[in-house]
């Protein structure tokens, strides 16, 4: 857990740090909804039902000219799996908990709705299984990409949708378990 914060930590001074060079600071937070999926290599994919997640955290942006910015974010997020078949993982349940760090390139598009395309650190802090797949060994980092379109109002609120794919399996394994999704968010920049 300390490696955890220490790398909130870095993520955010280096931002500052670098922030001299930007023309603006805005700090702010956000939360939303997750909801991804688990694509194996095994037969019980079929059976395999996603559940709405959630998503909260901090965000700074440092403007670096009017169609230009960079976004860097910290994330708790939460995801959960469900096995509905009728074999031996029917009731099973996979959760996930983890820190993710977001760095993203933010273009302007028109006044208001940007893109937001960069890569995404993330730490897994917890999963809690049910069923045969109880004693798996789950990966304890992660590499994705993430990709969207936000909306910044004049107020300081903002909204935003964006694709996430997971470059690193979520088990070890030959299998092939890899996990990508779409969040919505809401929020405020200060």
């Amino acid at each position: 857990m300390k490696k955890v914060i220490l790398s909130v930590v870095a993520v955010f001074a280096f931002g500052i740090a670098n922030a001299q060079e930007a023309k603006t600071v805005k700090l702010g937070i956000k939360a939303g909804a997750n909801y991804d999926w688990l694509a194996t290599g095994e037969a019980s994919v079929y059976d395999l039902r996603p559940e709405v997640g959630y998503h909260a955290g901090l965000v700074s942006e440092f403007k670096m000219c009017d169609k230009f910015a960079f976004q860097v974010e910290a994330l708790y997020s939460h995801s959960s799996y469900k096995f509905d078949g009728n074999g031996n993982t029917s009731g099973s349940k996979i959760e996930i908990n983890e820190i993710t760090l977001p760095v993203l390139a933010k273009f302007n598009l028109v006044k208001g709705l940007s893109l937001e395309v960069g890569p995404q650190a993330g730490v897994i802090l917890d999963t809690k299984v049910t069923g045969p797949y109880a004693n798996t060994n789950f990966r304890k980092y992660n590499i994705a990409s993430a990709s969207g379109l936000a909306y910044d109002f004049k107020s300081g609120a903002f909204v935003q949708a964006r694709y996430v794919y997971n470059f690193l399996d979520l088990v070890y394994g030959p299998t092939g378990n890899n996990r990508f999704g779409i969040q919505a968010s809401v929020g405020y920049k200060f």
